[in-house]
């Protein structure tokens, strides 16, 4: 809801009873100290605690000239909250007195008490207040806030960004913030300069304040090496799928303007291209790969002979991955394929072997009496980290499996490398080639609240392109258009490869281990 399209509903004047009543009891900050107006908040947490008040003493001129919602909410021409403003303002003037008495009757509005001020809270709004009304600091008092805010936790200042946005006030305080140079909560803001391991070790909240903060202030380096680093650490709102939140929340737990999905999306691409290597491997290995003669072959058998014909082309064509070539070539390539399966499922965890029969939903003990202690009801065991780093470390421990003497060097393990190598350049380089980098507009810098813009992955999938893998690089790229033409030249942005090797339709990665 935007609530500066009908303040008079969210706000209003608190009456004169209430005013006696609490004259004594609340102290008034003063945020500007010639203010004409308080403004008093009253946050109801729930029935069973009492509600919590704060009251502060501000400039309603500075208000209105730096707050769309407060330009309407005490026009008197437009709400019956500005016309009894003006009406209490004007008989204040004609009485107001030289003593403290004199803060206690100036005219009171009441902020509204909504969803989106009560999970902002009341440091959100003084702060938000503060700079509303910063023009009517002095010098000394305007240099030390500006300090201060420089520094500022990036939980209050995503708090406070959320409240400006939800009283359609955003401008101001993406002026002030750019103004001063924010530092995100840093003192040194070298620490959030590159792409590095510290990032992975902040907590899921911080990094996404940082993300919702930097794309607010049009900041594009940070935000591609931010959600670079969401992407790579994951989500714990993404265990189960993508899905919105169900109750109203802060908006960096669920990233605004389908950022949340492009993270998300990104992820995605680069884990399925980790299976894509994985289930490349486990196919040659297994004989699982259907060459152009066993295809051909198969495309002409006879009915009766569908079988054992199609069985005999396979065994025919297929090309053992033994390096000895010797006479148990086959066997050497069977131990290759279990000891890939054990160290997959059992140590990396990144494949399941699992039942194709047994409906996931399906529970054969739905009573607590039933189940084993200790035992858990699904058979899929832990998965693997979430972090990709983690999961890419776990898999280049593979060891180098040999059936025998004879057969040293036959395994996955000099072949996986580079391809691996591969993928992790893309995903350590400290500019955040995956993260996403907002194009920024002179619309959107002249109006914050115009959602960015920024490139979708999912418009390289449309081009149905093949990617060749050799010496732990992007080595050719071919699309259905041009399949003879090479599209890789030295000249060719890192960041390009990294989407075309990531959101390929198909990746040859028979040659990643070459030589």
């Amino acid at each position: 809801m935007n609530l500066a399209k009908n303040p008079g509903h969210q706000g209003g004047l608190s009456g004169q009873n209430d005013l006696q009543e609490h004259n004594e009891k609340l102290p008034i900050r003063v945020i500007s100290p010639n203010g004409d107006l308080i403004l008093e908040y009253i946050a109801l947490r729930d029935s069973s605690s009492s509600p919590t008040r704060r009251k502060w003493q501000v400039a309603s001129e500075r208000l209105t000239s730096q707050s769309p919602y407060f330009q309407a909410l005490l026009d008197p021409t437009k709400f019956s909250e500005g016309r009894q403003f003006s009406a209490q303002k004007q008989a204040w003037n004609e009485t107001q007195i030289a003593d403290s008495a004199s803060q206690h009757a100036l005219p009171t509005v009441r902020l509204p008490s909504v969803h989106s001020t009560n999970m902002c809270g009341e440091d959100a709004i003084e702060l938000f207040l503060k700079i509303l009304c910063v023009d009517s600091f002095d010098e000394t008092e305007r240099t030390v806030f500006e300090n201060e805010l420089k520094t500022q936790s990036t939980s209050l200042v995503a708090r406070m960004i959320d409240l400006a946005d939800s009283l359609n006030s955003p401008r101001a305080v993406q002026d002030i913030l750019q103004r001063i140079g924010y530092l995100y909560g840093k003192s040194k803001p070298a620490l959030l300069a590159r792409f590095n391991a510290a990032l992975l070790s902040m907590k899921e909240d911080r990094i996404r304040q940082i993300i919702f903060i930097s794309a607010f202030l049009n900041d594009s380096r940070l935000t591609r090496i931010m959600t670079h680093a969401l992407l790579v650490v994951g989500s714990r709102f993404w265990i189960n799928g993508l899905d919105s939140p169900e109750e109203e929340s802060m908006r960096w737990r669920h990233l605004p303007n389908g950022l949340e999905e492009e993270i998300y999306c990104r992820r995605q691409y680069v884990l399925n291209t980790i299976t894509d290597l994985q289930a490349h491997f486990l196919r040659v290995y297994g004989g699982l790969e259907e060459t152009d003669s066993a295809r051909s072959a198969a495309n002409h058998r006879t009915l009766g002979a569908a079988f054992t014909a199609s069985a005999h082309a396979l065994f025919q064509s297929r090309q053992f991955q033994c390096r000895g070539g010797f006479n148990n070539a086959s066997q050497c390539d069977l131990f290759q394929l279990g000891q890939m399966v054990r160290f997959f499922s059992m140590r990396a965890r990144t494949i399941f072997l699992g039942s194709t029969l047994i409906d996931p939903d399906f529970d054969s003990a739905p009573n607590d009496c039933d189940h084993i202690t200790g035992e858990s009801r699904n058979d899929q065991p832990p998965g693997p980290p979430s972090d990709i780093t983690a999961v890419i470390a776990s898999i280049k421990q593979y060891p180098d499996y040999a059936i025998d003497e004879a057969h040293t060097g036959c395994g996955v393990r000099r072949r996986i490398m580079p391809a691996l190598e591969c993928i992790e350049k893309f995903v350590w380089d400290d500019r955040g080639l995956l993260g996403i980098a907002p194009v920024v507009s002179d619309i959107a810098v002249s109006d914050p609240s115009r959602p960015l813009k920024w490139t979708l992955w999912a418009d390289f999938t449309r081009k149905k392109h093949t990617v060749d893998i050799a010496f732990a690089r992007v080595a050719a790229v071919y699309y259905p258009s041009a399949p003879s033409k090479n599209q890789v030249t030295r000249s060719t942005p890192q960041e390009e490869l990294g989407r075309l090797l990531f959101t390929a339709a198909r990746r040859d990665w028979s040659a990643a281990g070459s030589g």
